[in-house]
């Protein structure tokens, strides 16, 4: 069966994959595997195809004896060169690889959000990389490629996998990206006395009710997500796949915002109600992605948001 066959219709014209595809018939594809994209789950599904097929097994290939998986773990979501003796630490992925196979196959080693890596186990696996065991092919994903030390990147060969268009499924988002260009349009009006405490009342309804639908998505995904999970799986790695369960579902929902605030600013020039300097629609998404920064190194996600609305307060009433 070819890899394409095994993966999602929206997933199969990708130019990666048909490299992938055209590698493992020719039986060339390289020890050492980058796949980067914006969607980790696009990444999984992709990996795994790929390791049914060097494992030729037609069952969970992240269950095959010669498959060994290492994710972050911990609230901190880090990946850690741990002792020899520990379970989903650097050290033990590598030491499992190093051995014989145990059904005298192939073996597969991949690391999940590879960027989460800290120095010392980035380093060990580095080590790996430029001396991999025979029959073995390594795989590292990740949304952030360029959080990785240089050289892992240099030695892997590097494939780009494109998100799929997804919509947002919470019931309540359409409604709040709603209130959101309302919330936009009282800024362009300009603030007064009587209007400030609405506008500051809307910033807080409207970061509130985000929290609120980015929480119900997570706990929706999570409950389904988890009903699957193999049974040896931690409960700090469970810890850290809902964590980043819930940055993945936060990088969408910010992504929407950034084109409802796109919208709003041609929207607000096809009425004829004056052009818009071009440096505020910079400057605001300038805000979200600094916002966006933030959460990343663990900012409290309430206040980075915060810190977005009073940004677009600033920006959007001085832009006419």
């Amino acid at each position: 069966m070819k890899l394409s066959d095994s993966l999602p219709e929206e997933l199969r014209q990708t130019r990666a994959v048909e490299v992938l595809e055209r590698s493992l018939a020719q039986n060339r594809l390289g020890h050492g595997i980058l796949l980067h994209g914006e969607s980790l789950e696009n990444l999984e599904t992709i990996v795994r195809a790929i390791a049914a097929h060097l494992l030729e097994t037609m069952r969970n290939p992240f269950e095959h004896p010669d498959c060994f998986i290492l994710r972050p773990s911990g609230k901190a979501r880090l990946i850690k060169v741990g002792k020899t003796e520990e379970n989903n630490t650097m050290r033990k992925l590598v030491i499992d690889i190093a051995k014989s196979s145990n059904q005298g196959g192939r073996k597969v080693g991949i690391v999940i959000d590879a960027d989460r890596m800290n120095p010392a186990s980035a380093n060990a696996f580095l080590k790996t990389l430029e001396e991999p065991p025979a029959g073995t092919t390594l795989f590292l994903l990740t949304t952030r490629p360029y959080d990785l030390l240089d050289t892992i990147r240099s030695r892997c060969l590097n494939f780009r996998i494109p998100a799929t268009l997804e919509t947002i499924q919470h019931p309540d988002w359409a409604s709040w990206v709603v209130s959101y260009r309302e919330w936009l349009g009282r800024l362009i009006k300009g603030p007064n006395k009587k209007t400030i405490p609405h506008i500051m009342m809307g910033a807080y309804g409207l970061n509130a009710r985000f929290q609120a639908i980015l929480n119900e998505m997570t706990a929706t995904a999570w409950k389904t997500q988890k009903e699957s999970l193999p049974e040896h799986i931690t409960s700090d790695e469970k810890d850290a796949m809902e964590v980043g369960l819930s940055k993945g579902y936060r990088k969408q929902l910010f992504g929407e915002i950034e084109k409802a605030t796109a919208g709003f600013a041609r929207d607000i020039e096809a009425l004829n109600t004056g052009e818009l300097p071009a440096s505020a629609l910079h400057r605001a998404t300038e805000a979200l992605e600094k916002s966006a920064g933030l959460m990343e190194i663990n900012f409290n996600q309430v206040a980075a948001l915060e810190l977005f609305f009073l940004s677009s307060l600033r920006i959007w009433t001085t832009a006419r």
